[in-house]
């Protein structure tokens, strides 16, 4: 069962940056660049790099990045005080185990709330919460199912973590 607190933890993450790099407005782009240089970033000058067509492979990028342990000097927690021990204690009485999963839980819930205290749409928590939801049944750490679990989610960060 431990095995599986790394995978939903990364889970989460990689949810929480999806949905925290959506934002809320229009983030279309159209037309075709007019050069074959990069623009120069805010403040800095303009940088002399030709870019990479789509169909060739700059061998920047070739791996992504791996796995980072709790135990991995820099590697910061959520804390948890008063607030994340009452969210912890709400999914705990309403069937969901929360022992192995404290620091997804609460990064998990901590994220709900900037979503909904920045005016976040409601369908961002829930993803959120149904990322988590599924991952906490998939790893049998509750007898619920996924929508039980995703509105217990989200009622008890919304109760607990959020301002």
């Amino acid at each position: 069962m431990r095995a599986r607190v790394p995978a939903l933890g990364a889970a989460l993450i990689v949810a929480g940056g999806l949905v925290t790099a959506c934002g809320g407005g229009d983030s279309t782009v159209s037309g075709t660049p007019d050069t074959e240089t990069l623009a120069p970033p805010p403040g800095g000058a303009a940088s002399s790099s030709a870019r990479v067509p789509v169909d060739e492979d700059s061998g920047r990028f070739t791996e992504a990045p791996g796995t980072v342990s709790s135990d991995t000097p820099g590697y910061d927690a959520p804390a948890v005080g008063a607030r994340e021990r009452g969210y912890l204690e709400v999914l705990d009485r309403e069937g969901v185990q929360t022992e192995d999963l404290q620091d997804p839980l609460v990064a998990a819930g901590n994220t709900i709330c900037r979503i909904r205290t920045t005016g976040g749409a409601a369908d961002e928590t829930t993803t959120i919460a149904d990322a988590v939801a599924g991952q906490i049944v998939a790893g049998g750490y509750t007898d619920l199912d996924v929508e039980q679990v995703s509105r217990i989610v989200v009622d008890a960060s919304a109760g607990q973590l959020c301002p």
